[in-house]
């Protein structure tokens, strides 16, 4: 008993300086703000050069955005990561769609006088990404979809099986930092990638994240199955480039095989990795210059 009161004491303080410096962290980014036909969008907009804008996956925000962009292309480019709908900073509007989110992506690039741009999309920011590319192709000089989910097959509701998005308990700071902090192996087995200490970072603090996460959960995730027909990949006119593991046990790469022959893109394909295509950041990185030198 003494032993494991001993062990409660320190995990509540551990948290309680972990979860500080976390929010702390969050609101110490130069974050900028504009508002579209759909409220507030929260963005982070750094360097010159030829623009590249994220769409980040579940758990992200502007600042896991940023970080990631960062960590791919380094300083080079002009960088603009923003928070998807109900992120970090952004609103929810009433109809969260990847069609949505794609219109708010226009009207932040309206905004900021940015006629055409290279768009990265991440795991469940494939959805809006690529939609994106399908809607507005004067706008896109390059589409990279990086362990991206892509449309698939046609599925009504009752036919997604498994689940769409983490565990309810999970959504919240405690439990997230919990299981980061002493479970970590858990994430590794999901992912079937080694974390680096930086993703952690920006899946913290979890509360200003809760309604994006929701959203992914309920729509963003499976929109590429129930309007399938929606997205008609062989309308994107711009260079595409697949970033991708073979072994991702998330974004299927049978699935992203057919995409693949669907639009022709370029390619660069682990046989292991996974989600995070662990061992192969350089290779991921050189890639994505390449790609960009070749097509603007």
């Amino acid at each position: 008993m003494g032993v494991l009161f001993v062990f409660s004491a320190i995990v509540a303080v551990q948290y309680r300086i972990d979860i500080s410096n976390a929010y702390k962290r969050l609101n110490n980014y130069d974050v900028k703000t504009v508002y579209t036909n759909f409220g507030k969008m929260s963005y982070m907009d750094e360097g010159t050069g030829e623009t590249i804008l994220i769409s980040h996956g579940i758990f992200g925000g502007y600042d896991q955005a940023y970080v990631s962009l960062k960590g791919l292309v380094g300083d080079d480019f002009r960088k603009i990561a923003p928070s998807r709908f109900g992120y970090p900073g952004s609103d929810v509007p009433s109809q969260p769609t990847p069609e949505n989110q794609a219109r708010a992506f226009l009207d932040l690039l309206n905004q900021l006088g940015i006629k055409k741009t290279y768009l990265i999309s991440t795991s469940a920011g494939g959805a809006a990404g690529i939609m994106f590319a399908i809607k507005y192709p004067e706008r896109v000089k390059g589409l990279i979809l990086l362990s991206s989910g892509v449309p698939a097959s046609k599925k009504t509701r009752e036919e997604i099986k498994g689940m769409t998005g983490p565990p309810a308990p999970l959504v919240n700071d405690f439990p997230m930092w919990f299981s980061t902090k002493y479970f970590g192996f858990v994430f590794k087995a999901m992912f079937a990638s080694e974390i680096d200490k930086s993703l952690y970072d920006t899946m913290l603090p979890v509360v200003p994240r809760k309604k994006g996460i929701k959203i992914d959960e309920s729509i963003t995730n499976i929109d590429m199955d129930i309007n399938f027909d929606d997205y008609e990949i062989e309308k994107i006119t711009a260079p595409v480039l697949v970033i991708h593991a073979k072994d991702d046990p998330m974004a299927k790469y049978e699935s992203v095989e057919k995409f693949i022959a669907r639009t022709n893109a370029k390619t660069a394909v682990f046989e292991r990795g996974g989600h995070l295509i662990t061992g192969h950041g350089d290779a991921v990185s050189i890639a994505i210059k390449e790609f960009i030198e070749r097509t603007k």
